[in-house]
């Protein structure tokens, strides 16, 4: 008897235990999918555009499947919602800023089409790229009251408190999973208007290791919807511990597939063990794809594995009606205007990889012509597309120039032009001059092929932007009351024929 209550008793005891549901002795491993659909770099590109053939094997669109007939955010719209339907809905859609500047669209609703567009769509979260704050304060804050999704960013205060001016960050469900979006923007933005007027940047590197770690105790994914640029999402991702993912802009990178950012040598055998950054170049001619797979173990969700690709937003994509129906809206009225034909351009006129080519010397070209000054400087950076071989239209020039900058001519030494020259850090294009330079050094300089005389005085022109960057410290100058982009119009129009022109007058080692 004895033996029997040491021994079968606990024995019984057991067997029952075995047979009944116990989920505090174990828990079975759960496991969910998401999808992280995402755009950067829009620049009002609501309606499909085409790519030049690409002239080099390096080039972006080199490597894209389609570059014809491209893009367009109602076609975009019906992609969305069919990969919505796929996953379940299960899909979380974000863009990482600078859906302005780009085509008539921003020059003509300053960022409304943009954001009704964009709601239309379905957008869930977007951060602000320097390009949203181009407008004046009153403006962005319309902008941003037409967006039906949050707009998020961590490092902007209202200008003179330690207020976010924004949410810094929304934490969406897909199924049952938490996912974090903060949003962090390039510090670039101080120079813009919106900013001047009514915000202060600061560090999102600082901002960041401030809030993901709280940000990890309330989601099961922490991502960043970043517009600093893909070597500071590679920077971000290796020194602030804690990030899932990056949805990167600002760069215009296409990362074709994700890179994964390697923090644990040896992961477990459910853990990824890094941070992928992800980015789908520009104009929403692709739609980013990520699927992350996660586990759940007792815990919060983890992320076990990513599988990430650009889908094409082709012509074969039915426009989702909606969205077209928003971009019509504001197309139309503007749609004569700027489908004006002013002339035929004889092959594709393309920009080269580190600035300079033939649209570059097309427009400081036109920029002297229409002012009459001696020589035209203009900045790599304000050149904004290529134009493809066949008529030229006002969309197309204003699509290269999406900026309402006024011209203007300032009288300047020799020696100042010279100096101004090496200020530039990605060295500008010229017209009626000529240069050579090999790193920051000015190795030869002439005007009507004759060496620039340091004492003599010029008449030169540029924008008001390029004033206020270089040349601030000029008090002889004239700011006319025409835009640069008209000056390139009449210049087409006068022409009639465009030839691509790539002279050595920019001559930059």
């Amino acid at each position: 008897m004895n033996w029997a209550k040491k021994y079968l008793l606990p024995l019984f005891i057991l067997s029952i235990l075995l047979h009944v549901p116990c989920n505090w002795c174990w828990s079975k491993p759960e496991y969910r999918g998401i999808t992280i659909l995402h755009t950067n770099d829009i620049h009002d590109h609501l309606i499909p555009f085409s790519y030049p053939d690409p002239e080099s094997p390096r080039a972006p669109q080199a490597a894209m499947p389609f570059i014809k007939n491209i893009g367009g955010l109602a076609r975009l719209a019906t992609l969305v919602h069919r990969i919505e339907s796929e996953v379940r809905d299960n899909a979380v859609l974000v863009d990482a800023g600078d859906v302005l500047d780009g085509t008539p669209f921003g020059l003509e609703y300053h960022g409304e089409a943009d954001f009704a567009t964009m709601s239309a769509v379905g957008y869930d979260a977007m951060v602000t790229g320097n390009h949203e704050y181009g407008q004046t304060l009153d403006q962005f804050n319309r902008n941003l009251a037409l967006a039906t999704f949050p707009v998020v960013c961590a490092n902007v205060l209202r200008k003179g408190t330690n207020e976010c001016a924004f949410r810094p960050y929304v934490i969406l469900q897909a199924d049952d999973v938490k996912v974090a979006f903060l949003g962090l923007t390039t510090l670039e933005i101080a120079d813009y208007k919106a900013v001047k007027e009514g915000f202060t940047p600061i560090d999102p590197f600082a901002v960041a290791r401030n809030l993901v770690p709280d940000l990890r105790k309330k989601a099961d994914v922490v991502v960043v919807l970043s517009h600093l640029g893909y070597e500071n999402d590679e920077k971000l991702a290796k020194e602030v511990p804690g990030i899932d993912v990056i949805v990167g802009g600002h760069s215009h990178t296409r990362l074709e597939h994700p890179k994964i950012i390697r923090h644990d040598e040896r992961p477990g055998a459910f853990e990824l063990g890094g941070t992928i950054i992800v980015q789908a170049y520009q104009w929403a001619g692709e739609l980013g794809r990520l699927d992350l797979r996660l586990r759940r173990d007792g815990g919060p969700f983890t992320v076990m594995s990513a599988d990430g690709k650009l889908l094409p937003v082709t012509s074969d994509l039915p426009e989702d009606p909606r969205t077209a129906g928003v971009i019509r809206r504001y197309y139309a009225p503007i749609a004569r205007r700027y489908g004006k034909v002013l002339g035929e351009a004889t092959a594709d006129l393309v920009n080269k990889p580190g600035g300079g080519g033939p649209v570059l010397n097309l427009v400081c070209d036109a920029i002297r012509d229409f002012t009459g000054a001696q020589v035209s400087i203009y900045g790599v950076g304000g050149i904004r597309g290529d134009i493809i071989k066949g008529p030229i239209t006002a969309w197309d020039i204003a699509t290269i120039l999406p900026f309402k900058n006024k011209l203007v001519v300032m009288k300047l030494t020799g020696k100042r032009i010279k100096e101004a020259l090496i200020r530039f850090p990605v060295k500008p294009g010229v017209s009626g001059m000529k240069y050579k330079m090999e790193g920051n050094r000015l190795i030869e300089a002439t005007i009507d092929n004759m060496p620039i005389q340091d004492e003599q005085v010029y008449t030169v022109a540029t924008i008001d932007w390029l004033l206020g960057l270089y040349f601030a410290d000029v008090k002889d100058f004239q700011t006319l009351n025409e835009e640069c982009t008209t000056a390139v119009m009449r210049y087409v129009e006068k022409l009639k024929v465009i030839k691509p022109l790539d002279d050595d007058r920019r001559n930059v080692r």
